[in-house]
């Protein structure tokens, strides 16, 4: 991001100080340009008194502190020692319960992965009772978590005060750590951390830390991202997206004699796991029902017949499912009759499946319906992972794609993939 979008950007969207609580309290500081940090000396009360501040300097990155203090425009590393002078910018008053969750390296199915990391601390916490400032998205690989305090009757010495946070926070992330959440331990229990202030922008992305409603974090991460505010043109997030493959081209017909032009033309992928003696990777298609009625239906057969990571992809009219767990036949034929997959009986005529995950283009090349777009992703535990074959030849498919797959220690088949022009009756 250079300075004239950066400066263009916030000329026009003024930071989002809505949720952040005791604002003239905290401490701001600034990523900037160069490489250095800069600490804002004023105190901040409205969105235009650091709007002036972000114009003025384009900054990279945008943070506040998670603590409240005395003095937020003398903040200064913490004294080592309770002897050293504690002046008005070391006090802290008080300190929100912030996470910080994310998945590496970044791409739309490790964002989805946070996003259900995020939406499970968040239940814990509620059933803590701990009440939610805000759920934002982070604007790169991840979310942020931000609660009240509610343990009252701290210190009111200064000194033991921020001490007994430490402890309690430590304590809190102990819990939650035991329980499979996986956060930055660091942003929770430091007092003096700051973290990225809502409505500015990542510069690893160009996408803008947002807030989200708590409804929207319950969402899949691919129905809301592209609302999000951005600088176009900046790094793109690496998500399933259809690329014709070098030498590569629909098997174009020519047009019917008749005169007619209601055929389209599309690509699949078949469930055939080359260099293996008849096994399929579980390749589906489902009718495009409730998503919370697809994964549902998903979940439970994933238990029943052991199967790995589920990816669910969205076409217009039917979600397209991938699971790369190798079987043969008759046990994939018992899968799909279970969740009552049309897929289903193309198998029992044609001995396997094909999945459209190509866009559906007409005679003259134009784009009739999009490729298939990734939505969520069902995880199995990492004992199945473990222990279960899968398709080398899809997760290369899923890669040649620009789509990040999960590391699978067992793998079987030559690599390969194959891939069906076909003609459609529109």
């Amino acid at each position: 991001m250079d300075s004239d979008s950066i400066r263009e950007f916030y000329a026009g969207h003024p930071p989002d100080l809505s949720r952040i609580t005791e604002v003239n309290k905290r401490h701001f500081r600034l990523l900037l340009p160069n490489g250095r940090f800069f600490k804002v000396k004023d105190v901040i009360r409205t969105p235009v008194d650091l709007q002036r501040w972000l114009i003025r300097l384009s900054p990279l990155d945008v943070y506040y502190s998670t603590s409240t203090y005395l003095n937020p425009t003398l903040v200064s590393p913490r004294p080592r020692t309770a002897s050293e002078y504690w002046g008005p910018g070391n006090i802290v008053l008080g300190n929100d319960v912030a996470f910080d969750l994310d998945r590496q390296p970044l791409s739309i199915l490790n964002l989805e992965r946070a996003r259900k990391d995020a939406v499970r601390l968040l239940d814990l916490m509620l059933e803590k009772q701990y009440s939610p400032k805000y759920a934002a998205f982070s604007g790169s690989k991840g979310f942020h978590l931000v609660f009240s305090d509610r343990d009252t009757g701290l210190e009111e010495d200064h000194r033991s005060r921020e001490k007994e946070i430490i402890v309690r926070r430590k304590a809190l992330v102990e819990e939650l750590t035991q329980k499979g959440i996986r956060i930055d331990t660091s942003v929770t229990v430091d007092t003096r951390r700051i973290i990225r202030l809502p409505g500015t922008l990542n510069s690893k992305t160009g996408y803008c830390c947002q807030t989200l409603t708590l409804e929207q974090l319950r969402a899949p991460v691919a129905e809301w991202l592209d609302a999000l505010d951005r600088i176009e043109g900046h790094r793109t997030i690496p998500r399933f997206g259809w690329k014709p493959l070098s030498g590569h081209k629909p098997a174009i017909r020519a047009p019917h004699p008749d005169g007619e032009a209601n055929v389209g033309y599309t690509t699949y992928i078949t469930s055939s796991v080359l260099g293996t003696k008849g096994r399929h990777a579980v390749l589906m298609t489902l009718p495009k029902g409730t998503l919370e009625g697809t994964v549902r239906s998903l979940s439970q057969a994933q238990q029943v017949y052991d199967l790995t990571d589920i990816y669910i992809f969205e076409l217009p009219r039917s979600y397209q499912v991938i699971c790369l767990k190798t079987v043969q036949r008759n046990r994939y034929q018992k899968i799909l009759d279970s969740v009552r997959s049309p897929s289903s009986g193309q198998l029992r005529r044609y001995d396997r499946v094909s999945l459209r995950m190509g866009p559906l283009i007409d005679q003259n090349m134009r784009e009739l319906e999009p490729s298939a777009r990734f939505v969520t992703l069902l995880e199995c535990p990492v004992a199945t992972r473990e222990r279960t074959f899968v398709s080398r030849g899809h997760i290369g498919f899923l890669e040649k794609h620009g789509f990040i797959t999960l590391v699978h220690p067992r793998i079987h088949g030559s690599g390969e993939f194959k891939l069906v022009d076909a003609e459609v009756r529109l």
